[in-house]
């Protein structure tokens, strides 16, 4: 098997330890997802490209996505 990269890797940890345990699919995936939402859109992101304008879009595009897969993950938890 290849080696993954540590975010990948963290992924298949996070749904590995809910399949572990018990828990259903949708919970391990939902899992997924919140590691995936803080590796590709972290909660703390901060641009400092150094125009105001396009710093605070790539901000609020970065809360933007990071939202949408978090919300995935919450209604897959509701199920």
């Amino acid at each position: 098997m290849t080696d993954l990269s540590p975010k990948a890797q963290a992924i298949i940890d996070a749904a590995d330890k809910v399949f572990s345990n018990g828990g259903r699919i949708r919970d391990g995936f939902a899992s997924a997802l919140r590691v995936l939402a803080d590796n590709v859109a972290p909660d703390d992101y901060r641009c400092f490209y150094g125009d105001k304008e396009y710093d605070a879009g790539m901000e609020g595009r970065n809360d933007e996505i990071r939202e949408a897969i978090l919300s995935i993950a919450t209604e897959l938890e509701a199920l």
